[in-house]
This record gives C-alpha cells, structure tokens and sequence, in this order.
C-alpha cells in the first residue's frame, strides 16, 4: 500500500490539507497526518482543529508523496521547519512525488530550492519566487515529481492529481465518480 505523509501546522489551510486526505484515503492511500512541532493537535486557518497521528518529527522518510497545503501562517512554518525541509529534499532526491498547494508551492518549495526549474504554479502574490510559474489551477512538473496547485478553489482537481500519479486513471476515475465530481 502507497503512503501519504500530510503535513498540517497551526494556520494551514483547511480545504486544501482536508480534501487531499479524503481523496487519497478513498483512493486507498495510507495516508499519514503529520503536526509541524511537538504538539500533534493544529488549529487550521479557519479553525478546524485536527489531532494528528503523529508529530513531524517523529516521521520516517519512507513516503510515496508528502503533501503540503497552503494557508500563509503555515507555509510560513512550514518553509522555516528543518525537519520538513530534509525530508523534502531527502523525497527529491530520490525521485518520489512532492506534491504542494497555494502559498506553499512558492513558499515552501521554491524558497528553499526544491522546486528549482520546474514548471509550477501557486497562489498570486506568494508565487513570486516560482521561475516557471504557469498561473494554472493544477500543474504537473515535466518529470511528474511535482504536483503544484493554485489555490482552494483547485484543492479536488489538486488532489486527484495526485491520486491519479500514484494510482492511475482507472483508481482516480472511481474515486472522482464516487463523489459526483
């Protein structure tokens, strides 16, 4: 079974962190919620409260895709977090899926040279520092290693984007027909 390492910090936006999970668990992805720092409980940017399985750093590097939401408060975190910037470049260097989301993708992942020049997109105003951002709603770099979305209106079509890289179209399709998409 596929693994999915979620991360979640204080400020993280709901849609984009909540439908992800959904959609790949549907997909039957094992999917892994991760707290930056050492509480596992984050309050997400419009208040929804989540426990999650596990703190950050008490995570392995054994992951088929690690995703990272949007949300300004916790990409912020998230792009200053040393341990989620080794796992990510440890997950890049080895080829596996990095997927991220609104201000994450310029943030998070080009901020701190993970994107590098990729084809991408991320929420206008925090996608400045993406070289080759499309503006699209759902990018998938040349090589498929990144899947970058524009914001919390694309998080469906972000996360079967997903779904789809890791299972395919014939998974993805039951999963998008299943929930009338």
């Amino acid at each position: 079974m596929k693994k999915a390492l979620l991360i979640y910090a204080n400020g993280s936006e709901d849609i984009e962190i909540t439908a992800t999970a959904d959609v790949l668990a549907r997909g039957g992805i094992a999917v892994v919620h991760a707290a930056l720092g050492d509480n596992c409980e984050v309050k997400l940017a419009h208040g929804t409260r989540v426990h999650c399985d596990l703190c950050l750093k008490d995570a392995d590097d054994r992951y088929d895709v690690i995703v990272i939401p949007g949300g300004l408060q916790g990409a912020l975190d998230c792009s200053k977090d040393e341990t989620l910037l080794k796992l990510l470049h440890a997950q890049k260097e080895s080829g596996r899926l990095i997927a991220a989301i609104c201000a994450a993708p310029g943030f998070v992942l080009a901020r701190n040279g993970i994107l590098e020049n990729e084809r991408a997109t991320g929420y206008p105003g925090c996608d400045d520092e993406i070289k080759n951002c499309t503006g699209k709603g759902v990018e998938i770099s040349e090589n498929g290693q990144f899947i970058t979305g524009k914001g919390p209106a694309f998080s469906m079509q972000f996360a079967l984007a997903v779904l789809k890289q890791l299972e395919g179209p014939v998974i993805t399709e039951k999963v998008a027909e299943g929930m009338l998409f």
